[in-house]
């Protein structure tokens, strides 16, 4: 107990020292002029506001995004620093100034627009640089091989940006790399085998750029590797099968590529997996048996748009930390294994099978998950209507919106299997109705416009007759009728002999 009361103190003291020799050391004044010279110059050159790099006062102390360490500068970030009017009208990527800055440690322009290409100063010059974050500044050019001389470079991120050309081998020199990040630019060429010899890397990111060639086996030697996301290129080939090797891995992306071959059965090893993402390439043959049942740290898992064929083991439904699985657009065929209980199955997770061969009836329930898509499949038998939590289109259900019956049994019947077709699917019934009622709906047009012309026939018979008889009336009292004495000749006497009178 007197022991336990003697290390307080101390502690505290020790606490209290390191906090005092912080501040000190943050609020320590600068030492060079050439260093604040320099720091103005760049202030000129990026067009950098008043407020935050206030002028008369001193940069290791009042300077936003400025660190010193011994009254030298070691840490800029300008990154959410905001321009001048006139250094937004003309933005560059004018960093000269820098050379001057000996103990730079770290230059992060995050987000700062720097229109141009990126310095040679970097690797040449700056040879205490540890960070050089510059993601989403519109820089172009090509990647200057002269950032192979930053021996002490621990994160290069360059991401998001315009960036051309090849990637630089010498990059591979970089020992002390921790994180690379070139991902969301348009370089070309190949991934040079040279990032074997990244001893230190954790996180290798080389996405949506147009990368082609293979995947290198060197990387299969990165022991320290937990990231590698090399999505959105041009890559073919086979998935290296030495990757097993990468214990440490926690996310594995390579997506949207040209990769074939089958998913490695040495894979079942990646034992620390959370993200396995190889939708869209064109993986062939069965998954490994005990895959899913290996790999119970995976969180996500995305296989769609592949030729994966065979059955599925029922393992993936219980995958404990599982949120998202998807290996729909495949040749996955056989019965649709079911959990082993309603408790084996991940809670919360998104499960996709749709569009692959599943056939078959359903041994259990669709509303245990959260949601469950097997559209596109060959299920048959009843689903309850009120699962809204699941999409169950274009099966061999007995429900609406699904396949013909004869699609369906023509599946079935290539395959040897038994078609319940105890009932024609509802849809293949409404289709008939409708179709009945369309032809009903036409038969009674058909005859109510015959029925209208025989109507107004008559009509025009009638009328005619009509006419006709009135014409000739007309005409009879025309010819024969009674002549009038004051309109006919004059008339004779009676006494022919008088012919005075």
């Amino acid at each position: 107990m007197g022991a336990q009361r003697n290390v307080l103190p101390i502690l505290f003291l020790a606490l209290i020292s390191f906090l005092t020799h912080s501040v000190l050391t943050q609020r320590v004044t600068i030492n060079s002029q050439t260093e604040r010279r320099a720091l103005l110059d760049l202030r000129s050159s990026l067009g950098l506001r008043g407020k935050d790099w206030p002028i008369k006062t001193d940069p290791c102390t009042t300077w936003t995004g400025i660190r010193c360490q011994n009254g030298t500068v070691t840490n800029i970030t300008v990154s959410g620093l905001r321009r001048t009017r006139i250094g937004r009208l003309y933005p560059r990527f004018n960093v000269d100034s820098l050379v001057n800055l000996t103990r730079l440690i770290s230059f992060n322009a995050s987000g700062f627009h720097l229109p141009g290409s990126i310095p040679d100063l970097f690797g040449n010059r700056l040879v205490h640089l540890e960070v050089l974050d510059l993601r989403s500044c519109n820089i172009s050019g090509s990647i200057p091989s002269s950032l192979g001389n930053s021996f002490r470079l621990s994160s290069l991120y360059l991401s998001n940006n315009n960036l051309a050309g090849s990637i630089p081998s010498v990059l591979g020199e970089l020992k002390n790399l921790k994180s690379l990040d070139l991902s969301i630019n348009s370089l070309t060429g190949s991934i040079p085998s040279s990032f074997g010899s990244l001893i230190n890397i954790e996180k290798l990111q080389l996405s949506s750029n147009y990368l082609s060639g293979s995947i290198p086996l060197s990387l299969s030697s990165l022991k320290a590797l937990k990231v590698l996301n090399v999505s959105d290129n041009n890559l073919s080939g086979s998935i290296p099968v030495q990757f097993s090797n990468l214990s440490k891995l926690l996310e594995l992306d390579l997506s949207k590529n040209s990769l074939y071959g089958s998913l490695p059965v040495e894979f079942t090893m990646l034992k620390s997996l959370q993200k396995m993402i190889i939708e869209n390439n064109e993986l062939d043959g069965r998954l490994p048996v005990d895959l899913f049942s290996n790999l119970v740290e995976l969180q996500v898992v995305d296989l769609s748009g592949n030729k994966l064929d065979g059955n599925v083991n029922g393992s993936f439904w219980s995958m404990p930390n599982l949120t998202f699985f998807d290996v729909s657009n495949n040749n996955f065929s056989g019965h649709l294994p079911a959990p082993s209980s309603n408790h084996s199955v991940a809670p919360g997770a998104v499960f996709n099978l749709s569009n692959n061969q599943f056939y078959g009836t359903l041994d259990f329930s669709l509303g245990m998950f959260k949601f469950i898509d097997v559209s596109g499949n060959y299920l048959q038998g009843i689903v309850n209507d009120g699962e809204r939590n699941a999409s169950v289109n274009m099966n061999c259900f007995y429900r609406p919106n699904q396949r013909s019956l004869d699609d369906c049994r023509i599946f079935y019947n290539e395959r040897g299997l038994h078609f319940d077709n105890s009932g024609a699917p509802p849809s293949t019934a409404a289709k008939s109705s409708s179709g009945s009622r369309r032809w009903i709906f036409i038969l009674a047009g058909v005859l109510g416009g015959l029925g209208f012309i025989l109507v107004l026939v008559l009509v025009l018979v009638l009328l005619l007759r009509r006419y006709n008889t009135g014409l000739m009336n007309q005409r009879r009292s025309t010819d024969i009728g009674p002549v009038r004495e004051s309109d006919s000749a004059p008339q004779l006497p009676k006494d022919p002999t008088n012919v005075s009178g």
